[in-house]
């Protein structure tokens, strides 16, 4: 029997529905499915025939050690999903955005910087920006300055000392970006499961606009489609098995907001037909289990 990893952290490791789904679903489909935690010292990783990545959020906090875990699995020869290179060339933005403009993806305007005085110019900007690190998870470190405001909570010089503490990580820097106003209406979240597109939803990230639960978005407005499938055929990432893109119209045209291949939340719990919900999940694990057969 093929025993499979699907990857949480000590913070959330039992505690997400859609790695117990998942697990169930590879149950059903005869394989030994369990969760664990990569920041488990005492993982006996030689049981497994597969890992998946999944509930590892948090894991910019212990970066290096992430990192670390990461070329470790890899130097064993256990397959992950997704892969190591598309995870660090995804949790990278720098790299990430490297490969989309490579690609002509059209994506926000994205400047990256890698000195904290730099940040001056853009706080005290007279257009709103959003400023967040380069390895970065759930908002953390994410303001909106400028606008012609000085920042009060947190203040410019509360501000700086978060960011010099991001710059002393290896890898790590600050990325500046116009703050989007459409944002406000939400932004579409399309998942990609081995080349299908199983669902998508609209999505409110508190950081950026109201934080309301997402939408099940039944049909994509055609360009929205055409943007997100693209982008899921890049050569790039061909060996993935999960994706989710994430589009916001700009002046009636959708670009990329971000293209998540490490640990996204693909939201299946938000799919309210439990018939599409149970079939998306049955495809995810059957492409899995496909993708270790190779």
């Amino acid at each position: 029997m093929k025993k499979i990893a699907i990857v949480s952290c000590d913070k959330w490791i039992n505690r997400i529905k859609e790695d117990q789904l998942l697990v169930f679903h590879l149950n059903q489909e005869g394989c030994d499915a369990e969760i664990i935690s990569w920041e488990n010292p005492f993982n006996s990783y030689s049981d497994y025939s597969a890992m998946i990545v999944r509930s590892v959020w948090g894991y910019q906090d212990n970066y290096s050690e992430f990192k670390a875990w990461l070329e470790n699995i890899k130097n064993i020869g256990i397959p992950l999903f997704n892969n190591q290179d598309i995870i660090m060339n995804n949790i990278r933005k720098n790299k990430q955005f490297e490969i989309l403009k490579k690609n002509k993806i059209p994506l926000i305007d994205t400047e990256f910087i890698y000195n904290v005085d730099d940040l001056d110019q853009y706080i005290n900007s007279n257009s709103k920006k959003v400023i967040k690190p380069i390895i970065s998870g759930s908002g953390e470190n994410t303001f909106i300055v400028g606008n012609g405001k000085i920042p009060i909570n947190p203040s410019l010089e509360e501000i700086k000392k978060i960011y010099s503490e991001v710059l002393s990580e290896k890898d790590n820097g600050i990325m500046i970006q116009p703050y989007i106003e459409e944002i406000q209406n939400g932004e579409f979240a399309c998942v990609y499961i081995d080349g299908v597109n199983t669902h998508n939803m609209l999505r409110f990230p508190g950081v950026l606009s109201r934080k309301d639960k997402p939408k099940f978005v039944p049909h994509l407005p055609e360009s929205v489609q055409q943007l997100a499938t693209t982008v899921s055929e890049l050569e790039e990432y061909k060996d993935y098995l999960y994706m989710r893109v994430d589009i916001v119209m700009k002046d009636n045209n959708p670009v990329i907001m971000e293209v998540e291949l490490a640990d996204p939340d693909l939201l299946f719990k938000y799919i309210p037909d439990e018939k599409l919900k149970q079939n998306s999940m049955h495809h995810f694990s059957k492409q899995l289990i496909k993708k270790m057969e190779k």
